[in-house]
């Protein structure tokens, strides 16, 4: 297959690659999309993730532009009710959506936009040449291919086209290179979220994290859950739950009635190991029937449950991190940040699933602040013209387990197109655009830096 020469190729059409498509392609640029999948929108609809959490830092909404456009244009379609309150507690607001619709929605933008799509396409290899990647190896159809362009964009999440480009990277945690545990989310329908309601207004003490907000549920157009530990814990004693899981964790979309099931956890698994990635498949899927059955015969609300699908992929929140020119930190979070090259803002807190057992270790931000993400963490010196995006940017462990969830995806992959698209249009490397300039397009387009 002969391809023309691009001025942007992005690997990966995640939240991230396609918020970043869609901004490079607006600013008139030649732009290439690639995914192994036949749609966009990665975790949010190839591994069940939902709902997106969290766009809010208190009152203040700290991720907007082209990610609110998104969300506008999925209320327009009647595909989100778009942000409301966190019943469960844990952070300020989430933002559920249907899956279908988001794949068509972030389709929509893309071609809109102008990008050039292609599915279906794995990338095989790198040649770089005087530390700049001049192409990448792809492979669709029984057919191997190249791609060419000036800039590049690593939105895979698990960085693979950083890895194949020699890219340094960190996988998993410090102390012994552990990633969070993987995921299989699934998708039930026939939920009594009212009966589920009425236990939160009585009984808030079965919730962690309703202490001090009375009443939240009453708020919530959708509702979150986050609670029933006990019921758990006595499933582990009587080996009626066959794995660590401490908690209840669920999420209505944009369906009433029908949650999202983020419970499963599978641990000891690499995923950046095919062989391993494999049994993490199928170990989720086994544990979906374990879970789905537990709940139907012991968690009030759910004795009606459902199953309507799987997955369709594990889900993975933690694997490779590329070393940038600059690394972020849990201490740069925690101290709610201001870097003067600020791309992005975010509140989420330090969510880490533990690697080692049930628990889920949080670590909160003062109430309503925000942290800022420095452009050097999308950046590298080692090959200066592939950028990171999502949740494969330059940063700790500790940090990526903020970073890495969808809302401050986006917002990252916003700010990634725009400043592959600046340095296009320049002729330069990435690494050597005015700052300043890029920060005016942003605050131009919508994004809040702070």
């Amino acid at each position: 297959m002969n391809l023309p020469d691009f001025d942007i190729a992005i690997a990966g059409c995640g939240i991230a690659g396609s918020m970043a498509a869609v901004t490079a392609a607006r600013r008139g640029r030649r732009v290439l999309a690639i995914d192994e999948a036949g749609y966009p929108g990665g975790a949010l609809t190839a591994m069940g993730t939902g709902p997106m959490m969290t766009f809010h830092a208190g009152k203040t909404q700290v991720v907007r532009g082209l990610p609110q456009e998104l969300i506008d244009r999925l209320m327009a379609r009647g595909f989100s009710p778009g942000h409301t309150v966190d019943s469960t507690g844990y952070t300020y607001t989430v933002t559920p959506f249907s899956a279908e619709g988001m794949k068509r929605i972030l389709e929509e933008m893309m071609l809109e936009a102008g990008v050039t799509l292609l599915y279906h396409t794995v990338v095989t290899g790198a040649e770089v040449q005087s530390g700049e990647l001049k192409r990448i190896l792809c492979f669709s159809c029984g057919e191997s291919f190249s791609v060419s362009a000036s800039v590049f964009i690593d939105a895979t999440g698990d960085g693979d086209l950083l890895t194949v480009s020699g890219v340094p990277v960190t996988s998993g945690r410090l102390s012994d290179g552990k990633s969070q545990p993987m995921t299989m989310n699934f998708k039930i329908d026939g939920v009594d979220t009212a009966a589920i309601r009425s236990i939160m207004e009585t009984r808030p003490e079965l919730f962690p994290f309703l202490a001090g907000k009375p009443g939240i549920e009453k708020n919530a157009s959708r509702l979150s859950v986050s609670g029933f530990q006990e019921i758990m814990r006595r499933g582990i004693q009587d080996g009626s739950i066959s794995f660590d899981r401490d908690i209840v964790l669920t999420f209505e979309t944009d369906v009433p009635g029908e949650m999202i099931v983020n419970m499963s956890r599978i641990n000891g698994e690499n995923p950046t190991d095919p062989l391993s990635l494999s049994r993490a498949e199928t170990e989720g899927r086994r544990q979906v029937f374990e879970l789905l059955d537990y709940l139907k015969k012991n968690v009030p609300g759910y004795e009606k449950a459902r199953l309507l699908f799987s997955g369709p992929n594990v889900g993975i929140r933690s694997s490779r991190q590329m070393v940038g020119c600059y690394t972020l930190t849990a201490e740069d979070i925690l101290s709610n940040r201001i870097f003067n090259d600020r791309i992005a803002a975010f509140g989420y807190p330090i969510d880490i699933h533990s690697a080692d057992d049930a628990g889920t270790n949080s670590t909160f931000l003062a109430e309503g602040t925000y942290y800022t993400i420095p452009y050097r963490c999308l950046i590298n010196n080692a090959v200066p013209n592939l950028m990171a995006a999502g949740r494969d940017i330059s940063c700790t462990f500790e940090a990526q387990a903020s970073t890495r969830v969808s809302p401050c995806c986006a917002a990252l992959g916003q700010a990634a197109g725009c400043a592959a698209a600046l340095a296009a249009e320049s002729g330069s490397l990435p690494t050597a655009i005015d700052v300043a300039v890029l920060q005016n397009a942003l605050l131009a387009d919508g994004a809040f830096l702070g």
